[in-house]
């Protein structure tokens, strides 16, 4: 993908490059620091033209920031240019874990630009990271579940919340959001469907901006409430990763995210042992096969809580 910024330039004396694909616009007044996060996954593609969008409204002039600081930019620059999850079966939405930003960067891509991200992330009081799913799915909240993340989210169209709070994903904090709850802060991340879907581009630019008026960073205020919800809530349970034995799902067993499941019911096999549901629940984050890697989820399990 060709590099969106331009040399570097300031735009109207106040828009920074501040890093590649990294842009921050501080205005006059005090108020939040807000990011917005895109191709953290560099193969989900509303949440990178979400940014590129964002980048036009605010080097144009057409939106401002007033109050606080807006940073917002792309997250894996390499894999968005491959149109590839991550470099070389990398994910860095994993490797913002305490060990891991407690020393130097390794040495590969993700792990220097998770440790770019990270001080930007520790600093923002609110996270928006726009991310997208292996299959066919309802957009969905991926986050905590509390008040203060009810009242960002509340403006995303998305009826459903998805929330680790054992830390299913990782098996400790490792993801943006995650790591931003930990530093103080609110971190969101919405899923926008299917990740070469982008016909959801232009109602979350819509509930992107809906947020930062609402924190009264922008010039322009917010003219409609937000979207009535009844909200579904999931928790993740439970993951099967892949192992050298494989994986084999049973026929009939669907890979759209949220695909119902019930108890007792075998979904597959791995070699010839039988893999059981542990309750009734759903399926989400299947990943294509192409994308399995022993050790790595194949799936995961969650149950519904509301």
């Amino acid at each position: 993908m060709e590099n969106i910024t331009r040399a570097g330039k300031i735009f109207k004396d106040y828009m920074k490059t501040i890093n590649s694909n990294l842009w921050q616009i501080k205005g006059s007044e005090v108020g939040p620091h807000i990011m917005v996060l895109g191709g953290v996954h560099g193969n989900e593609k509303t949440g990178v033209a979400v940014i590129k969008k964002l980048y036009d409204l605010f080097s144009e002039g057409q939106e401002k920031v007033v109050r606080g600081t807006l940073t917002f930019g792309l997250g894996n620059e390499e894999a968005i240019a491959d149109n590839v999850r991550g470099v070389n079966g990398r994910n860095l939405n994993r490797l913002f874990t305490k060990q891991h930003l407690s020393g130097l960067p390794e040495n590969f891509y993700e792990s220097q630009r998770a440790h770019v991200l990270a001080p930007l992330l520790a600093s923002a009081d609110i996270l928006l990271d726009l991310h997208a799913t292996f299959y066919k799915s309802e957009p969905f909240l991926a986050c905590a579940n509390s008040s203060e993340h009810g009242k960002i989210f509340r403006w995303f169209e998305a009826n459903t919340v998805l929330t680790d709070p054992n830390f299913v994903i990782g098996e400790e904090r490792a993801t943006t959001d995650e790591y931003v709850d930990e530093c103080g802060g609110v971190g969101i991340c919405f899923e926008a469907g299917w990740m070469e879907d982008v016909t959801l581009v232009d109602s979350t630019l819509k509930s992107v901006l809906s947020i930062l008026r609402d924190q009264n960073i922008l010039v322009t205020k917010n003219n409609n409430p937000p979207p009535q919800h009844d909200y579904r809530i999931f928790e993740l349970v439970s993951k099967v990763n892949l192992t050298k034995a494989g994986f084999n799902y049973v026929d009939g067993i669907g890979m759209e995210s949220f695909f119902p499941v019930h108890g007792g019911q075998v979904i597959g096999y791995v070699g010839g042992q039988k893999v059981v549901v542990p309750g009734d629940g759903v399926l989400v984050f299947q990943r294509t096969e192409d994308q399995w890697q022993v050790g790595e989820p194949i799936f995961f399990f969650a149950k519904k809580m509301k």
